[in-house]
């Protein structure tokens, strides 16, 4: 009859047992790459038993040992496929969502960020479509035969390049031209006050050819008063002047306000709703050599109007009246680039007058830079 040797398992036991088991099994990790463990990480017999001290169950306590085994070895010792679970990514819970078949729930997508609009720096209607007006009106009051649309494809005989030298003149031949409306304290027609007659808009123009880079010189003198006979001839004296003090300057700007009465004393208004505003419309004058004058540059003048109509129809549909062509010179032999503009008409206000300086000065600014 064979004797059953009794054997007392004790807590130190435990210890030691679980920590050469806990040993062997990082060092079998580390033989197999399992967890990418690294050698500094396996922890000396000592420490191992150390670790485990303070885990193991009292003598007086009831003990599961597979529940200990399987928290010193990572795994179920029932359900072998933890090992592969908790040692390989990929068997890990992402891996699985990420190979999970066809019928479990799809994750639900991120919503990738609103791309952000390209920006385009340039403000103005692109060169094609400057020399490519679809019509332009014109009132044509001499012999010569014009179109505007071939005028527009011409090459400019002027050109700014933005230096540090003044490239506009802006003057008014008819300086104390004003504006109706409660801005004028009652002066309907003319006054010397600069904040209300023709260079309160002319300040507008050179501010904003000014904002693009375009230097200009506004010249304020008074050409009108105390007479209004020859404020031509005096005008022609100070474009000749500002010529020659800035040799820079190629496009010369005399800007008027347009006028009539009716008979029932009305002022004429003219208007377009821009950008839910009103604002004053705006006329551009040509004289030619019709009359006999010299003036040799006046297609290229020409040239530049109809650019300028052009852009400012694209980017200000309703602003221009159609370019008056007139048999008279009006100075504009003065230069390549003379322009006698036309900012709404006596029953017009300031306000609608200033807006109106702003768009135009823009549509001159795009034709000068991409006509």
């Amino acid at each position: 009859m064979k004797r059953f040797r009794t054997f007392i398992i004790t807590r130190r036991k435990i210890n030691r047992a679980a920590a050469a088991l806990l040993g062997a099994a990082a060092a079998a990790g580390i033989c197999l790459g399992i967890k990418h463990s690294t050698p500094d990480s396996v922890p000396a017999f000592a420490d191992a038993e150390q670790i485990l001290r303070d885990g193991t169950p009292h003598e007086d306590e009831p003990f599961d040992i597979k529940g200990f085994i399987a928290s010193i070895l990572g795994f179920d010792t029932d359900k072998p496929e933890t090992i592969i679970e908790s040692s390989s990514e990929l068997f890990s819970a992402s891996a699985k969502a990420t190979h999970a078949p066809a019928t479990a729930e799809p994750k639900p997508e991120e919503t990738p960020a609103p791309e952000q609009p390209t920006q385009n720096p340039d403000p103005f209607p692109a060169h094609e479509d400057i020399i490519n007006p679809p019509g332009l009106e014109i009132n044509n009051a001499t012999n010569y035969n014009v179109d505007l649309c071939e005028l527009a494809k011409r090459p400019l005989a002027v050109s700014v390049t933005k230096s540090d030298e003044p490239e506009v003149l802006i003057m008014h031949t008819h300086t104390t031209e004003c504006y109706t409306g409660d801005e004028m304290s009652g002066e309907s027609e003319r006054t010397t006050n600069e904040a209300y007659n023709m260079c309160a808009v002319g300040d507008i123009v050179a501010q904003t050819l000014e904002e693009y880079g375009i230097k200009s010189v506004h010249d304020k003198t008074i050409h009108d008063y105390p007479s209004y006979q020859g404020a031509y001839t005096r005008a022609m004296n100070t474009i000749t002047n500002n010529l020659a003090a800035y040799p820079s300057v190629k496009v010369v700007l005399d800007i008027h306000r347009d006028a009539f009465v009716y008979p029932d004393g009305r002022k004429l208004s003219v208007t377009a709703d821009i950008n839910g505003e009103s604002a004053a419309q705006v006329m551009l004058v040509l004289g030619t050599d019709s009359m006999g004058l010299y003036h040799p540059y006046w297609q290229d003048n020409l040239s530049l109007a109809a650019k300028i109509q052009s852009a400012a129809q694209i980017m200000y549909p309703g602003l221009m009246r159609p370019v008056n062509l007139r048999r008279e010179r009006f100075n504009m032999h003065a230069s390549r680039g003379s322009l006698l503009i036309e900012i709404g008409s006596n029953g017009n206000s300031l306000t609608e007058a200033k807006r109106s300086a702003k768009y135009i000065a823009d549509a001159l600014a795009a034709a000068l830079i991409n006509g």
